[in-house]
């Protein structure tokens, strides 16, 4: 056998993939610690976002939220002063009044998963360059 060279099964990958696994069950408690923050801003996204029309049909089927549109509101009601118009997401106004408002609920977990990804990804990142950081002054 050549001295110096890893074998597949061998004492160096099994740890390698120790260590692998170690990192990847880490990143997933992660990801699922940060759920609810994702979620948080995925309505975040939603209360201050916006969306642009060119014309009042638009204003029949608003899509609000981000990555995906996950809130869809009629807003035919309104009538803009001039187009294009940059309409904000409206909250229900009042009871006897309500703006027609539906929601894509798999699409509200879709961007609360890509925001947890984005959000564990960053903090992965952070966790790395502090740990370069404090390697180095050692």
């Amino acid at each position: 056998m050549d001295a110096g060279i890893d074998h597949p099964g061998s004492a160096a990958d099994q740890e390698e993939l120790s260590a692998l696994r170690r990192w990847g069950t880490s990143a997933l408690q992660y990801f699922l610690c940060l759920l609810p923050l994702g979620a948080a801003a995925a309505v975040f996204f939603l209360v201050s976002g916006s969306v642009r029309v060119a014309r009042h049909e638009e204003l029949r089927d608003a899509v609000f939220g981000w990555p995906f549109g996950w809130v869809t509101q009629d807003l035919s009601r309104y009538q803009p002063t001039e187009y294009p118009a940059t309409i904000t997401f409206e909250y229900q106004r009042a009871w006897h009044d309500p703006i027609d408002t539906s929601y894509d609920w798999w699409l509200f977990a879709a961007n609360s998963a890509i925001l947890s990804v984005i959000l564990t990804a960053m903090l992965l990142i952070g966790l790395g360059v502090l740990r370069a950081r404090r390697a180095l002054r050692e």
